[in-house]
């Protein structure tokens, strides 16, 4: 489908990254997702992780952080491990490989963090491991602050710059221009040096919910992506809690009219059409950050139902 794949042998590290090559893929669909400008809530990358777990997906590269971030704005975690040992957890990036026997393609997922420091080395750097890879396809996730109310379905566009790609998936073509982050700049490598296809999904999370996970806004992008891996998507339990967390947000609110009428102003709109931008980054919205403070707050306090 794609022409201008450049196929090299990796041999150790090059500005960071560590590639093993995979012999072998069908013609991989690559699904990308990165923490940061393009991942409200972590939702992308939630995605991401449940495909590696549910296709038990091999790890094959990895880029060390040492060249990419600058620790002060991107830190570092301490956790502790099953044994209460405390374990120092880095940025990290990574691609994983999986075959779907029960699919035309396989598939191919690179989750990480968005680097701090030489985007045009690490876009160019991971567009070369991608595009040894001979993609059919390269899927970009976005998960975007939205005016959408928590009530209602999240909403998920998609957009792609090839019309033959937006015919068949049903998308449309993205008129954003402005800020990207580093979705950007891997589109702008693997669009110019190895004409790939590609296209993008884009989650709209309701704005006012500031929380560390969205379960509805990630189950929205799963099924959206069944058309695109061509298999069911690997749901799990994420429709349970997806209930599970609408209802701790309607017992934060229950009560507070300043609440009540904001969420119903929204549902009033809801959708209504917006500009697709498909490669993240913040919308021009209305704050509601003083109405649903304790909305946030409450969640945020919860932690895991």
């Amino acid at each position: 489908m794609a022409t201008g794949y450049g196929i090299g042998a990796y041999n150790g590290p090059v500005d960071g990254f560590d590639v093993t090559p995979v012999e072998g893929l069908r013609s991989p669909v690559v699904i990308m997702a990165f923490t940061g400008w393009s991942d409200t809530g972590t939702v992308t990358t939630d995605v991401a992780d449940r495909l590696v777990r549910a296709y038990s997906a091999q790890r094959f590269a990895t880029v060390d952080p040492e060249d990419y971030y600058v620790f002060t704005d991107t830190r570092p975690t301490v956790r502790l491990d099953v044994n209460g040992v405390r374990e120092l957890e880095w940025p990290r990036n990574e691609l994983h490989y999986a075959r779907l026997a029960d699919a035309a393609h396989d598939i191919v997922i690179v989750s990480g963090a968005e680097p701090n420091l030489r985007w045009r080395t690490f876009a160019e750097r991971l567009s070369e491991a991608v595009a040894a890879c001979q993609p059919s396809l390269v899927c970009t996730l976005v998960a975007r602050p939205a005016a959408t109310p928590h009530t209602r379905p999240v909403p998920v566009t998609g957009s792609s710059a090839d019309p033959a790609l937006a015919a068949k998936f049903g998308l449309g073509r993205s008129l954003y221009q402005g800020p990207t982050g580093i979705l950007g700049v891997i589109h702008d490598v693997l669009r110019r040096k190895y004409n790939a296809p590609l296209i993008s999904l884009a989650a709209g999370v309701p704005h006012y919910l500031n929380t560390d996970e969205n379960p509805p806004a990630t189950l929205a992008l799963l099924r959206a992506l069944e058309p695109v891996i061509g298999l069911p998507p690997p749901l799990g339990d994420l429709e349970e809690q997806g209930v599970t967390f609408v209802q701790r947000v309607e017992e934060a609110s229950q009560g507070d009219e300043q609440i009540a009428a904001y969420v119903r102003t929204l549902e009033e709109h809801y959708g209504e059409e917006e500009e697709i931008e498909d490669e993240g980054g913040p919308a021009e919205l209305p704050s509601a950050d003083d109405i649903l403070r304790d909305v946030e707050d409450f969640l945020r306090g919860q932690g895991e139902p």
